[in-house]
């Protein structure tokens, strides 16, 4: 029964970020001490070897200070100044060879071992060669450290001695021994307090994270409308961006909601003139009424329509470029406008960005620029900039057509209404254009004469900053 309780929570802590970042932080840890602990014993062994080949090398000069020739030999005293050379199973052993490799001298230690000359040593050395190595005599097994060094008698050199000293490396072994059990007790107590501290940060570490559970679950029962708390820097874009994608839900069912409550309210009248319609009484009268209310509830329905679709206030998509949106709208635009000659021009470079949805940014500069080419007098310009902040949008249109004045432009915007009652078209453009921008939390007006400099054009001239 409790495998059955612990499992479901060891499940739990497997797939979660803790458990595996845990996970992977032991594991990493882990090799990194075995080969930690592998390199200091490499190097605590090679010290040892070293300092132990500088101590038998000293016994190699101590033999020689009281080596004699004789004939083509060496004469050692019996009683050597290092006493474990007297003493037979000493573990210190000392031996001289000839140039053709005989043992013509040992030490009193290596009376013990008939077999000594046997002794698998190399080669005789060359003068003033060194080796250190380990070897095994043939009656024990114990491993003995090994030093020969070649020395050269005579005037001239020419006798050639190679002077061998054996010691016991139990002792040696013993203390790498030693070493490596001390090693791997404070390595292991290290890894676990490392591996403690490492889970107290990992659960400091993803703290931020809990937290942003936590207020998401908050707001899910309905304690909250969006995601507070102090995060850090890391987290901010993902909050934001959660944030600014629950607003945007929010506020498209209050706009949906909204729409329909105006659609329905807008309908009420030409649906009350449409049911006071006397068509007995004047025939004539009657028919023109029914025609202007059907075109009225037509513009409506289209206004509420468009509103409806029109998107989020920000997007949390990627960038959407302008400069090739705007050379499609402005060729489309030369085709439908086909009989009158219109020069546009576009100041755009090829990195401007728009952050929302390009559908947004098609009906807005789509509007403003067919009213160019509708009102203008044939010369159009556009210019597009990102704002200091690189997400911001600067868009300027300007024509060279009579104008508007300010409260010629608060009355245009509003649904319906037209400057020109002799082209074609409901009066709503401007409308939705201004909707989109005050859903993206821009600004869109006339630019005062004094604040337009080169791109002026004498005419109307539209800024809109996003």
């Amino acid at each position: 029964m409790r495998s059955a309780q612990w499992w479901p929570a060891i499940r739990r802590w497997w797939y979660s970020l803790t458990g595996r970042l845990s996970l992977m932080a032991t594991l990493v840890l882990l090799v990194f001490l075995v080969v930690l602990s592998g390199v200091l014993e490499r190097a605590y062994r090679t010290s040892l070897d070293e300092a132990k080949a500088r101590e038998l090398q000293l016994h190699v000069y101590t033999l020689l200070a009281v080596a004699e020739p004789d004939g083509d030999a060496l004469q050692l005293p019996l009683n050597l100044p290092e006493q474990r050379f007297n003493q037979p199973d000493s573990g210190l052993i000392g031996a001289v060879m000839d140039a053709r490799g005989r043992v013509i001298w040992r030490s009193q230690s290596a009376l013990s071992l008939p077999n000594f000359s046997a002794l698998p040593l190399p080669l005789p050395l060359r003068q003033g060669q060194q080796v250190y190595a380990e070897v095994r005599l043939p009656e024990l097994d114990t491993p003995y450290s090994s030093f020969r060094q070649g020395i050269a008698w005579g005037l001239e050199n020419e006798r050639q001695f190679t002077f061998v000293i054996l010691e016991d490396a139990a002792p040696l072994y013993a203390q790498v021994k030693q070493f490596s059990d001390t090693l791997w007790r404070w390595l292991g107590i290290g890894a676990l307090a490392l591996i403690a501290v490492q889970l107290l940060v990992l659960q400091w570490g993803l703290a931020p994270l809990r937290r942003v559970t936590r207020a998401l679950q908050k707001m899910q029962q309905g304690g909250a409308d969006t995601l507070q708390g102090n995060f850090p820097r890391e987290l901010v874009p993902l909050t934001d961006n959660l944030n600014l994608l629950i607003e945007n839900e929010r506020r498209q069912r209050e706009k949906t909601r909204h729409t329909l409550g105006d659609l329905a309210h807008s309908l009420k009248t030409p649906l009350a003139v449409l049911k006071g319609l006397d068509v007995a009484r004047d025939p004539q009268a009657a028919e023109a009424a029914l025609a202007e209310q059907v075109q009225r509830m037509d513009s409506i329905i289209s206004y509420q329509l468009k509103r409806a679709v029109a998107t989020s206030p920000k997007s949390i998509l990627r960038g959407v470029p302008v400069q090739p949106l705007v050379e499609k709208i402005l060729t489309a635009l030369d085709k439908v406008y086909r009989g009158k000659t219109v020069d546009a021009e576009l100041l755009c470079d090829d990195s401007v960005l728009f952050y929302g949805d390009e559908g947004d940014l098609m009906e807005m500069l789509g509007n403003l620029l067919d009213n160019g080419y509708k009102y203008g007098g044939g010369k159009l310009l556009v210019h597009a900039a990102n704002r200091p902040d690189q997400r911001g949008l600067e868009v300027l249109v300007a024509d060279n057509g009579p104008g508007l004045s300010e409260a010629q432009w608060q009355q245009v915007v509003q649904r319906g209404v037209r400057a020109d009652q002799q082209q074609q078209g409901q009066g709503i453009g401007l409308a939705v254009v201004v909707d989109i921008v005050e859903s993206y939390h821009g600004e869109i007006g006339i630019v005062p004469p004094d604040e337009r400099g080169d791109e002026d054009l004498g005419g109307l001239t539209l800024r809109i900053r996003l």
